[in-house]
């Protein structure tokens, strides 16, 4: 028989650490987890003092990249970090993700990842897996993937009905594309619990079902990242801007209407009259000629950043970026080593919110806790999940100071910034924006 020292609680309070989004998971940490927790959370809450980002403070008046004593304060918020890490070759993180006890199985693992796509895609899929594996190495617990068919009506069900067969537990289903799968199967098996991740149960005609205690929806506040990365695009002096969506899905339309959002906020805060935008949802996630082509146009028509928002499409936005001399926003994760072409990225804190997860689902002996059976939350700004990367990343704002954008940041978290969330409703806005249609 393996044995095994588990990890649990300092596994589980260095991803809490590394990747900043808490809240909920204090509700299933063992005692002595939350007090760590609190304690470390309570050093990290240290902002600077509160400033207007008005019109008088304009981009001539800010010096290149963060200053030394910017950094220095803005880094006030990783003291825990610091004392837990070692150092990059030796510290608990990279020690975490070693598989030495082989908790990894190509099937029959108690916890199933079903995804379409690839699985190490640098992007969403991965971001998830990094969540699973993390919780499965310091927790003992063991796990699979399985790649469903999406161009097969049936393919995301059977996928499903593989990892059952093979003896899964929790079954964590990466975004909107098993929401119908989830919605008819989740009584089918009411002894297997789902992850339903960016997405609600559904019914064949997409119509939302009641969630049944057997399921737990997770989602993020997407627009405060959108937002974030709209108006620091605009402070920083870009005139010109697009976003390229996927699939008008939920969780893109709120990276674009909040995006829009904090456009149109920097506008008026520096009272200009100069900016467009142009906005087009290409109806697919992976990158083809179409998106190259219409990223092509934009860039030789004048546009300098795009917001390429869903899976895999930004490698034909990158493609476009680097003939015409263009930048690109990122999305869902730090996109920034893949090229200097990334001005920043609009992230979510994926892997952090699947280990909250699995932990809540461990916790309460392989079931839902009262809290999460049942249940769809949303993370956001306040439990740190939503924003743009600014640790162990390469700030590229040239007039944005470290110290500007945690004004910004303090002014979403405490509400002082009003960001709608609203899907349904287009943002109205003063400056240029032109909507393109699927024949545009």
């Amino acid at each position: 028989m393996k044995k095994k020292i588990v990890c649990h609680i300092i596994g589980l309070l260095l991803a809490g650490v590394l990747f900043g989004c808490s809240g909920r998971q204090q509700e299933t940490l063992s005692g002595e987890m939350e007090g760590a927790a609190q304690d470390t959370a309570s050093e990290g809450e240290k902002e600077p003092e509160d400033k207007d980002l008005g019109a008088d403070d304009t981009v001539d008046e800010m010096k290149g990249a963060p200053k030394e004593s910017d950094v220095q304060a803005a880094e006030e918020n990783m003291e825990s970090w610091q004392r837990l890490l070692i150092s990059p070759e030796e510290g608990p993180e990279k020690k975490l993700m070693e598989d030495i006890y082989g908790d990894y199985q190509e099937k029959g693992g108690e916890i199933a990842f079903v995804l379409d796509g690839a699985i190490m895609d640098g992007n969403y899929n991965e971001a998830i897996y990094k969540g699973i594996q993390m919780y499965a190495f310091s927790a003992g617990v063991s796990f699979s993937y399985y790649i469903a068919d999406g161009n097969q009506p049936q393919g995301y069900q059977e996928v499903i009905e593989r990892a059952v067969s093979n003896q899964a537990k929790v079954i964590v289903c990466g975004g909107d594309g098993f929401e119908k799968a989830v919605g008819s199967m989740q009584n089918e098996y009411p002894e297997i619990c789902f992850l339903l991740i960016d997405g609600i149960p559904v019914d064949e005609f997409g119509k939302a079902v009641d969630i049944e205690d057997n399921v737990h929806c997770i989602s993020f506040e997407e627009e405060e990242s959108g937002y974030m990365a709209g108006y620091l695009a605009v402070f920083d002096g870009y005139r010109s801007l697009g976003f390229i969506g996927g699939k008008k899905a939920p969780s893109v339309i709120r990276y674009g209407y909040g995006y829009l959002q904090g456009i149109e906020d920097a506008v008026k805060d520096l009272e200009l009259s100069n900016v467009t935008v142009n906005y087009w949802y290409a109806d697919s996630y992976e990158p083809n000629e179409e998106i190259r082509d219409k990223a092509l146009a934009w860039y030789g028509e004048g546009t300098e950043v795009i917001f390429a928002c869903g899976g895999l499409l930004y490698q034909s936005v990158l493609a476009a970026a680097e003939e015409e001399d263009g930048l690109l926003i990122g999305v869902d994760v730090d996109q920034s080593a893949l090229s200097d072409r990334f001005l920043t990225s609009a992230v979510k804190n994926i892997t952090n919110a699947v280990i909250i997860s699995l932990d809540d689902f461990y916790a309460t002996g392989k079931e839902w806790s009262y809290d999460f059976a049942g249940e769809a939350v949303r993370y956001s700004m306040e439990e740190n999940c939503t924003g743009i990367p600014i640790y162990d990343t390469e700030w590229r704002f040239k007039a944005i100071t470290m110290e500007r954008f945690s004004e910004l940041r303090k002014k979403i978290k405490l509400g002082e910034v009003s960001i709608s969330d609203d899907i349904d409703v287009q943002p109205q806005v003063s400056f240029t924006l032109n909507m393109y249609g699927p024949e545009d």
